[in-house]
C-alpha cells in the first residue's frame, strides 16, 4: 500500500485522465482462433508480457476499429485477452463481432478499469516507487503488479510514455496517481499524435484502408497469418500495388473553427483545389496550436501546402513522422 504524502513525487512526472478510452476481455476456449480471423493482427504475437496493435476491417477493407491487445492470465488455462479501444466504439465493435461467434466459446466482457496516461522525461523516480524497471521497459512491454497493468509507449519529445489502468477500487493505485502532476488529456493526445499512432473512433470509422493511416509500418497487420475481413483488399495493396497514399502529422497554429479540425473532416492541398487531398484521423488543441493526424495523397505531402476545410483555410505545418513510410518487409 503506498500512503499519500503530501506533495508531488517530481515535478516533471505527469498524468492525464483517458475517459476516450476503455477495455473490454475476451476470453473462452476458442477465442484466440476466433480473433485470429477477424484482425489484422497475429495473435499469436500478443502475449502477457508484449502488446500489439491490430485493426478490424469491414469486407471492403474499411477500418471499423485499432486496438492495442494483451493476453492476461487465467486459472483455467483459457485463452483471454484485453482489447484497449477508443469508449465511443466499444459497444458497437463487441456488438459486431459477437455477431460472428456462432457456436464458438467466446465471451466479451466490457472492464471498467480506470485508463491513466503518465509520462516523464525520466520514469526512474516512478520506477522505484512502484519497485519496477520502467526506463528501460521497451515500447509495448506490458507489466502488471498489484493489480495494475502498464504498458510502455514509444517515447515522444522526450518523454517516457505508458498507459496505466487499474480497477477502481484499487485504493493503493488511486493513491499513487494522486501523487503526479495533473495534465488536461488534449496534452496526452498531443503527444500520442506526435507519435504517429491513429486511433479508430466514431467519427472517422469506415474511412480508411489500413494502410493508408500506417498501420503496416506500426507493425499492425500480419501479411502471413491467413484471411480476416477485408484481408483481400489489405493483401492486394501491400503485394501488388504502389501507395499513392499515407498518414502524416500536423500542427495548425491558426485555426479558430473547432468544426475544421474534427475527425473526418477534409483538408485540402493547394496546388490540387479540385477537391480534398485527405481527411483528419485523429485532432486535439492544446496550447493555442492544433495537433492533426491526416490521411492524404503523398503528391500532396510533397506539395506542402496543406490547408484544413478549403484551399485557402488555416495552413498546416507537417511535421516529421517518427518512423519510415516505406512498405515492410514481408514479416509475421
Amino acid at each position: 500500500m503506498i500512503s499519500a504524502p503530501q506533495e508531488p513525487i517530481a515535478d516533471t512526472l505527469f498524468q492525464s485522465d483517458l475517459p476516450h478510452f476503455t477495455v473490454f476481455s475476451v476470453t473462452g476456449a476458442d477465442a484466440s482462433n476466433f480473433l485470429q480471423g477477424q484482425l489484422t493482427q497475429d495473435m499469436t504475437l500478443a502475449s502477457e508480457n508484449h502488446a500489439v496493435l491490430s485493426a478490424y476491417c469491414s469486407p471492403k477493407g474499411r477500418v471499423l476499429g485499432s486496438f492495442l491487445i494483451w493476453k492476461t492470465a487465467t486459472t483455467d488455462n483459457e485463452p483471454a485477452f484485453k482489447f484497449l479501444v477508443r469508449t465511443d466504439i466499444a459497444e458497437m465493435l463487441i456488438k459486431r463481432l459477437r455477431m460472428y461467434v456462432m457456436r464458438s466459446k467466446v465471451v466479451f466482457t466490457p472492464e471498467t478499469l480506470v485508463i491513466k496516461g503518465i509520462w516523464s522525461p525520466s520514469i526512474n523516480e516512478l520506477g522505484k516507487r512502484l519497485e519496477l524497471d520502467l526506463e528501460k521497459t521497451p515500447a509495448w512491454n506490458v507489466v502488471t503488479k498489484n493489480e495494475c497493468t502498464w504498458i510502455a509507449l514509444p517515447d515522444v519529445a522526450g518523454n517516457k510514455r505508458f498507459f496505466c489502468m487499474y480497477d477502481p477500487q484499487a485504493g493503493s493505485q488511486a493513491c499513487f496517481c494522486s501523487l503526479l502532476n495533473h495534465k488536461d488529456t488534449a496534452q496526452w493526445d498531443a503527444m500520442e499524435i506526435l507519435s504517429g499512432t491513429p486511433w479508430i473512433e466514431k467519427n472517422n470509422q469506415e474511412l480508411f484502408i489500413a494502410q493508408s493511416i500506417n498501420f503496416d509500418v506500426i507493425h499492425g497487420i500480419s501479411f502471413t497469418k491467413g484471411c480476416y475481413p477485408g484481408q483481400e483488399v489489405v493483401a492486394r495493396s501491400h503485394y501488388r500495388g504502389t501507395l499513392k497514399r499515407r498518414m502524416a502529422i500536423g500542427i495548425v497554429s491558426n485555426a479558430t473553427d473547432p468544426e475544421t479540425w474534427m475527425p473526418g473532416k477534409d483538408v485540402f492541398d493547394a496546388q490540387d483545389t479540385n477537391e480534398p487531398c485527405g481527411q483528419i484521423v485523429n485532432s486535439t488543441a492544446c496550447d493555442g496550436k492544433v495537433y492533426l493526424l491526416f490521411e492524404t495523397k503523398l503528391t500532396a505531402l510533397e506539395h506542402k501546402q496543406l490547408h484544413l476545410g478549403n484551399p485557402e483555410g488555416p495552413q498546416v505545418e507537417l511535421v516529421e513522422i517518427p518512423y519510415s513510410l516505406e512498405k515492410p518487409e514481408i514479416r509475421k
